[in-house]
């Protein structure tokens, strides 16, 4: 019997061998083109995001300096002057040379033919003006052509642009964890926190009178939370509210305390230096603190001026003062191998106890504006929260007393933006906003 077999015809080697080339042909140029994809697209990415780094400090430098009392040109000088410092830097390299700065005309918002500063009274919408009270600006950088590498094999053209928004921010809204009751009157010596020059030794004054008025250095009472009264006023200024985080903004204001509570202040504060009175205090539940070291002795004059007790020579700030216990030392000994009293008090004495209350001396305080204000319950704006250090004890002259301390710093603190956009008074920073006409800014 046969066996039928069918040949059936095949593809010739040759054949086959080109189809092969073709299609490995075909995916080597996929690679390199999604490799060049990748490599460009990634370059495009960095150069971007860099480029919006420059035009974010260069906004940020534009609105600071109006701030600061500069006009418009003044503020596109000092934003184009930040913009050249930031494209000098050396990872910048690369664009400061796409970027061409060499023209540049601050009396219009077309700075130079690929930079634009414009002005605008609002961040959202962003519309152009000439008015001086503009605050809000608007830097943008177009047209910027960015090298390519691999991408030249398919004709890939690379630009690219930023812009960014700046300007002041909503009142903030601050808040503090060691804050007394305790109202100071912002100062009048410009140029300073507050008014008032870090390091210079204050006399906060209260009086028990409702009609005394209210200036620099005076300070009242407020009322923390649902607090009232003599006894949680006594309580607070002893640290029994340390930990309470407390909060001020513009929307608010500060409500003073009315009444006679100079005693309670007296009482209250005298504790952090281990000073009991009264029965209604106790080491215990307000301990004095690590460091109760007092310098020479300091008195207040009739003129409301601090002196020495010893003498009555004035405290004026201007010399050095080698017999008081500054601010300067307290801080020293709370750090390791700190000098221990070597300018007032012995190290080997009570002064140091370790089972103390850490940096009890140590306090915030609110700061307010005054201006045409008396004592008494009033409302009044918040500016901010001062941060002293209790030099000594609590100076009580009949219906007077004096808290002496130094003034540490503005320890406001950043805050956090309230949600009302059409507040304006209070404390603020200055933020970057997105830019309505640029989704990418």
């Amino acid at each position: 019997m046969k066996i039928l077999r069918r040949h059936f015809p095949s593809r010739a080697p040759g054949k086959q061998r080109g189809a092969i080339v073709v299609l490995v042909t075909i995916a080597l140029l996929t690679i390199v083109i999604m490799g060049a994809m990748a490599l460009e697209g990634g370059h495009l990415l960095l150069s971007k995001s860099r480029l919006q780094n420059a035009v974010d400090s260069a906004a940020l430098s534009g609105t600071l300096s109006l701030h600061e009392g500069n006009d418009h040109a003044g503020a596109r000088q000092q934003a184009t002057a930040t913009l050249i410092n930031v494209l000098g830097a050396s990872d910048f390299s690369e664009l400061s040379g796409d970027v061409d700065l060499s023209a540049l005309s601050y009396n219009q918002n077309q700075v130079s033919p690929q930079l634009s500063i414009e002005f605008s009274l609002q961040p959202d919408p962003f519309v152009v003006t000439s008015d001086i009270t503009a605050e809000y600006v608007r830097v943008k950088i177009k047209d910027v052509q960015l090298a390519t590498y691999l991408g030249q094999a398919i004709n890939m053209d690379k630009v690219t642009s930023a812009s960014a928004v700046a300007g002041p921010s909503t009142p903030l809204v601050n808040c503090s964890l060691n804050l007394l009751p305790m109202m100071v009157c912002e100062g009048d010596t410009p140029g300073e926190p507050f008014g008032y020059p870090k390091g210079s030794i204050m006399s906060m004054k209260i009086s028990s009178q409702q009609d005394a008025e209210l200036g620099p250095g005076n300070f009242q009472l407020i009322r923390l939370g649902d607090s009232s009264g003599a006894a949680d006023l006594r309580a607070a200024m002893a640290g029994e509210s340390a930990g309470n985080n407390q909060c001020f903004g513009n929307s608010e204001g500060i409500e003073t305390e009315p009444g006679n509570n100079v005693g309670p202040v007296a009482t209250g504060m005298n504790t952090r230096l281990g000073i009991w009175h009264g029965g209604t205090v106790n080491a215990t539940d307000h301990p004095r603190d690590k460091d109760i070291c007092v310098g020479e002795a300091l008195d207040v004059d009739d003129s409301d001026n601090i002196i020495y007790s010893s003498d009555g020579t004035l405290v004026d700030g201007t010399g050095p003062t080698p017999s008081l216990y500054r601010y300067s030392d307290y801080a020293d000994n709370y750090e390791p191998g700190g000098s221990r009293f070597q300018n007032s008090c012995a190290a080997t004495g009570t002064s140091w106890d370790n089972d103390g209350g850490a940096r009890r001396r140590e306090f915030a305080i609110v700061v307010g504006d005054c201006e045409g204000q008396s004592n008494g319950q009033n409302d009044i704006p918040f500016k901010g929260f001062a941060c002293f250090y209790f030099m000594q004890e609590v100076i009580q002259k009949g219906n007077l007393a004096y808290v002496i301390g130094e003034f540490v710093e503005d320890c406001t603190g950043s805050g956090n933006a309230t949600d009302d956009v059409t507040a304006t008074d209070g404390p603020f920073t200055f933020v970057l906003y997105r830019d309505p006409d640029n989704k990418d800014s």
